[in-house]
């Protein structure tokens, strides 16, 4: 009789065991793990547009000695069209990053200027390989209204400016010269206040 209680005391404590186990390993199964969730969520804090790109850490930030700088006017009348494109194309022997909007400011003299500004708050993360371009599209006003004027008149022959994004302490910039489709020199008049950057393009 003390065999047979034995017996059953053991069948019941390898059931009650086998019975926990399962239970504990149904538990580790089905615990999120915060590893994975980690490591595909997208990241936050910056926008990625159709023509960005990224590139290694380390590339050098585009410089004005590796940057040929073209300004085209464009004919295009449409209220939504953009009045020209500044385009970059890199020199160089090697990518460079472009990350972010270059800086333009059209002046005459110690006169009155006007400077630009992003269309959109969206960041520019660009990877320019040697030999290629990217192109900005500016919004502005170029011609008087009825009756108006400019504020950067095309008969004071105004300058234009162009420096990089996150430029060097000495570098400076340079001077682009406004064309329109057929390459003849025009003079950049500036009617409105502000010029705006559209999102950029690689070509």
């Amino acid at each position: 009789m003390a065999r047979r209680t034995a017996a059953v005391s053991v069948v019941g404590l390898t059931v009650l065991l086998a019975a926990t186990a399962c239970g504990r390993g149904e538990t580790v199964s089905t615990r999120p793990t915060a590893g994975p969730q980690e490591t595909t969520a997208p990241a936050t804090g910056s926008t990625a547009s159709p023509s960005a790109s990224s590139h290694a850490k380390g590339t050098a930030a585009c410089g004005t000695p590796h940057l040929r700088w073209k300004l085209t006017r464009l004919d295009d009348k449409r209220h939504n069209a953009p009045t020209a494109l500044l385009s970059a194309t890199n020199t160089g022997s090697r990518p460079c990053a472009f990350d972010g909007y270059p800086d333009i400011d059209v002046y005459v003299g110690k006169g009155p200027s006007v400077s630009s500004k992003p269309k959109k708050s969206t960041s520019v993360r660009l990877a320019l390989n040697a030999g290629h371009a990217v192109v900005f599209p500016l919004f502005y006003v170029a011609t008087p209204a009825r009756h108006g004027g400019c504020f950067i008149p095309g008969d004071n022959d105004p300058r234009v400016s162009v420096r990089p994004p996150h430029a060097a302490a000495h570098d400076y910039g340079a001077f682009a010269q406004l064309t329109d489709a057929n390459g003849r020199r025009v003079p950049a008049q500036v009617c409105g206040t502000a010029i705006q950057l559209g999102s950029p393009q690689l070509r």
